[in-house]
C-alpha cells in the first residue's frame, strides 16, 4: 500500500513539474479571478464590436525622432524604424524593433480597452529602452516615446507616429527620373550640432532610375562613369529592396526618404537573387577606386 501511495507522489509531482512548463498562471486569489473574468469580458465584448486582436498583428513604420539629446555630440536625429507586433497572449505583447542595422525583441503589457502598451528590450544592450505606444482605434498605426535605459547615450528619448505596414519585396522599386539627391540636402534637415559636418557626394536621379541591379545583369559600361555615391547606392538599393536596416549612417539618410522602404531585417544575404549577387561584386570594384566612408551609430 505505502508503494503504491509513493508511486501516486511521483506521478503527481511529475504532472506538476509538466504543468509548470506549459507555464499555466496559478490564480492565488479572489482579486486574480475577478482580472481575468474583466480581461475575458473586455475582450468579448470587443470581439462582439468586430474588433480582433490578430488585427494588431503586424509591422508599423515611421521616422523615430530624437526628443531628448545632447547638442554638440554626432547622433542619428532620426531613423526609419520598424516596430513589429509578434503575438499577443491575453494582455501580453511580444515583439521586436529593427532601427539603425539593430534588431531587438520587446515583451510588455498592453491593455485592451485603451490599446496602450508598455514594453520593454531585454536590457543587455547598450541602446536597449522602454517603449510606450498606444494603437489606433483603426489598428492602422501607432503613436508613443521611447526612453534609453542608459541616461548617458546621446539620444534618450525618441518619439514616433508609425503606419502600418507590409512588407514585400519587389526587384523593381527604384528611384524615379525625377529624383535628385543631394546627400548635403539631405543632411541639412538635421540640427547641424548634432550630425556634426557630413562630407556627402551628389548623386543624379536620372542616371540611377535608368540602372536596376536587382533586375538587370549590369556591364562595365554601364557604371564606370558612375561617381562613389552614385555607386554606393546602386549598390545598396538592392538590399534596400530586401528591407536591410542600415547601420551605415549615409545609406540611411538616403532611403529613409524612400516610401517604399521597409527595414524588415539586419541580414538579407541568403534572399540575394544571382543576379544581384554579380552585380554586387562588379559595383564593388568600382567602388574600390573611391576612399570608403564607413560611420555607424546607434539610436
Amino acid at each position: 500500500m505505502k508503494k503504491i501511495v509513493f508511486f501516486i507522489v511521483i506521478a503527481l509531482g511529475i504532472s506538476c513539474k509538466e504543468e509548470h512548463k506549459k507555464e499555466i498562471p496559478l490564480l492565488n486569489n479572489e482579486n486574480d479571478l475577478e482580472a481575468v473574468a474583466n480581461m475575458l469580458d473586455t475582450q468579448a465584448e470587443m470581439e462582439n464590436s468586430g474588433f480582433e486582436i490578430k488585427n494588431l498583428l503586424g509591422s508599423y513604420v515611421g521616422m523615430f525622432v530624437a526628443d531628448d539629446f545632447k547638442y554638440g555630440e554626432k547622433a542619428s536625429f532620426q531613423n526609419k524604424i520598424n516596430i513589429t507586433i509578434d503575438s499577443l497572449t491575453n494582455q501580453t505583447i511580444y515583439g521586436h524593433s529593427i532601427v539603425a542595422g539593430n534588431s531587438r525583441p520587446f515583451e510588455g503589457t498592453i491593455n485592451l480597452e485603451t490599446l496602450k502598451a508598455s514594453v520593454k528590450e531585454p536590457g543587455d544592450d547598450k541602446y536597449d529602452g522602454v517603449f510606450e505606444f498606444t494603437i489606433s482605434n483603426n489598428e492602422k498605426s501607432l503613436e508613443g516615446t521611447w526612453l534609453a535605459n542608459d541616461k548617458k547615450l546621446k539620444v534618450t528619448k525618441r518619439k514616433y507616429i508609425l503606419s502600418k505596414m507590409i512588407f514585400k519585396y519587389n526587384p523593381s522599386f527604384n528611384l524615379e527620373k525625377d529624383d535628385s539627391f543631394d546627400f548635403q540636402i539631405l543632411t541639412d534637415n538635421y540640427d547641424e550640432k548634432i550630425e556634426g559636418a557630413m562630407e556627402l557626394e551628389s548623386i543624379d536621379g536620372d542616371i540611377i532610375a535608368e540602372l536596376n541591379a536587382s533586375v538587370d545583369k549590369l556591364e562595365n559600361t554601364d557604371i564606370e562613369n558612375l561617381n562613389k555615391g552614385e555607386l554606393e547606392v546602386v549598390r545598396n538599393m538592392i538590399y534596400a529592396r530586401h528591407g536591410y536596416s542600415f547601420k551605415n549612417r549615409k545609406m540611411r539618410y538616403f532611403f529613409d526618404e524612400m516610401d517604399w522602404y521597409i527595414p524588415v531585417s539586419t541580414d538579407v544575404r541568403d534572399q540575394l537573387t544571382e543576379i544581384e549577387l554579380k552585380n554586387i561584386d562588379l559595383l564593388k570594384r568600382y567602388e574600390q577606386h573611391a576612399e570608403a566612408y564607413y560611420d555607424y551609430f546607434g539610436r
